[in-house]
């Protein structure tokens, strides 16, 4: 389906993750606490996240889940998952040869997915290290890079139902899929590099610019794809 090399490549990051936080355990004390000023364009009030071993796994393994999740989905079994998530969509949409017709693309997207929760592991290490300045710029800079991994595959895609935007109505007609994958990718590869400039030019506003991209651009894909499938209909007689 893809390279042995993209497919296991998450998987190889989540493992230095881990060993990346057995290292930091080193110097971090019991009860750990996030220090996360610095990050938004406000003053945040220092965190308590819990027990130290909590902290420095969670975000792993939420990616190592995620990866789980993401191998699972083109079988079967995550078949049967996708059916009853979108009864109404065509089998072709949950069949594992499906993902097939778009295998690159579709493992860099769990590698962009992967990246991202990883990304936000290594600013939160940051933090707990008192590496604030270090922090606020990791973020982004991870965000805005994955978004631009997402943006630039997503016009790839094939309706299914685990990547792009999905709605019954935008897996019932492959070309308003079309026209709102691609509106989407372009959208958020724009999301992604003002994101990524934010973190190097103002990291404090980072954060928030991925985040009010990725929203707009959702938005925006969802229109464009149906007012374009709307001009391409017939008119009634």
């Amino acid at each position: 389906m893809a390279s042995v090399d993209r497919k296991w490549l998450p998987p190889a990051l989540i493992a230095c993750a881990g060993v990346a936080s057995i290292i930091a355990s080193h110097w971090l004390p019991p009860m750990l606490g996030f220090d996360l000023d610095g990050l938004l364009p406000w003053s945040l009030p220092p965190s308590r996240v819990g027990p130290r071993w909590l902290a420095l796994s969670l975000l792993p393994t939420v990616a190592l889940l995620l990866w789980i999740g993401f191998r699972l989905a083109p079988t079967i079994a995550g078949q049967r998952i996708g059916r009853r998530l979108f009864p109404t969509a065509a089998d072709a949409v949950t069949a594992p040869s499906q993902f097939e017709r778009f295998g690159k693309s579709y493992e860099t997207i769990v590698l962009a997915v992967v990246l991202l929760v990883l990304g936000f592991h290594a600013g939160l290490l940051a933090a707990a290290l008192h590496a604030n300045a270090a922090a606020a710029r990791i973020i982004p800079l991870v965000l805005g890079g994955s978004l631009v991994l997402l943006g630039n595959v997503m016009p790839r895609l094939r309706p299914n139902w685990v990547a792009g935007l999905r709605t019954p109505r935008l897996l019932a007609d492959p070309q308003l899929w079309r026209d709102a994958n691609r509106t989407f990718g372009s959208a958020i590869v724009v999301s992604g590099i003002l994101t990524v400039v934010a973190g190097i030019a103002a990291p404090s506003f980072g954060l928030l610019v991925g985040i009010a991209g990725l929203v707009v651009s959702c938005c925006v894909a969802l229109l464009a794809g149906g007012g374009e499938r709307k001009l391409s209909e017939p008119a009634p007689r």
